[in-house]
């Protein structure tokens, strides 16, 4: 009987199309490949002949997918993805014992470093890999294992196993409430505020909070501004001014006074915490410790 591959192009032509699919770009996949734009050209141009359909529409520097291109790039990105996956396996088998684990800074930071001692008593022989970023993963190529996300369903490529309910409202330092007083409602909005220059889609800036929270007016511009949230809770800890708190996030920070909260006014967004999974990816034996570990704290609210 005839294998599976006899209909198959040339592994080299695939490997090709697949790049010059995900970059959109024949001159960025000869770069990455290592040779010319015109031997790229050429490929899929044979390609095309042999399946005897159109894979791109060429324009001025740029081409794009046709409807038989992109259905064609799914299915060879996921078959070599998994092949990729595979090979390493076999390659790096030590890796079983493995757990590379996606975060954003703050969540990093400030949540899952104070906890991982425990997992490590529990689990010594499980190596972790902490890749901490605010741009968002792509589960699709990104080699992570367990990906920490803030964020609604459905998620792309991902499932998720667990949540973690947020809930915002402004924080500052002890001696900053000690000097402004129990300050409520729109005079919070008077107060020296901290903000954020740059941040995920969906997190909460003040303008935002103060319109969900129910204030009638919206808060002047930050006194001081950071582009990363762990630099700006840093500054409010310092007594510099009021910052908006996620409770699940800065959990140890407010339990131990570190910081406390401001008013009675909050927010509940409608994101959540989720512990992601690749889909289409077995977890490892070590995997699956540290995602049971991790539910159980979601489960118990152990913000």
């Amino acid at each position: 009987m005839p294998g599976p591959r006899r209909n198959l192009p040339s592994l080299g032509a695939l490997a090709t199309f697949e790049a010059a699919a995900r970059l959109g770009s024949f001159t960025l996949a000869a770069g990455e490949l290592g040779v010319t734009q015109a031997a790229v050209s050429r490929q899929i141009k044979q390609l095309e002949g042999d399946l005897g359909v159109a894979l791109f529409l060429r324009a001025h520097r740029r081409v794009t997918l046709t409807e038989a291109g992109t259905a064609l790039a799914a299915a060879v990105s996921a078959s070599f993805s998994r092949m990729a996956e595979a090979v390493d396996t076999l390659r790096q088998p030590q890796r079983a014992a493995s757990v590379t684990v996606g975060a954003t800074l703050a969540f990093s930071h400030f949540w899952l470093l104070p906890r991982l001692p425990a997992f490590r008593r529990a689990h010594p022989t499980v190596n972790l890999r902490l890749i901490a970023q605010d741009p968002p993963f792509d589960l699709r190529h990104d080699r992570i294992d367990v990906l920490l996300h803030y964020g609604t369903p459905p998620f792309t490529r991902a499932q998720s196993l667990a949540t973690l309910q947020e809930e915002v409202f402004p924080v500052c330092s002890s001696g900053f409430r000690d000097r402004h007083g129990a300050v409520e409602g729109e005079a919070l909005l008077n107060l020296p505020l901290i903000g954020l220059d740059w941040t995920l889609p969906n997190w909460l800036r003040w303008p935002d909070w103060a319109r969900q929270a129910g204030l009638a007016r919206a808060p002047a511009a930050p006194s001081l501004s950071f582009n990363h949230y762990t630099d700006a809770i840093h500054a409010a800890m310092e007594g510099e001014g009021v910052a908006l708190g996620w409770a699940a996030v800065l959990s140890d920070l407010l339990a131990d006074g570190r910081l406390v909260r401001l008013g009675r006014q909050s927010v509940t967004p409608p994101e959540q915490h989720h512990l992601l999974l690749p889909e289409g990816r077995a977890p490892s034996a070590a995997t699956q410790a540290f995602v049971d570990w991790l539910a159980q704290r979601f489960a118990k609210g152990d913000a």
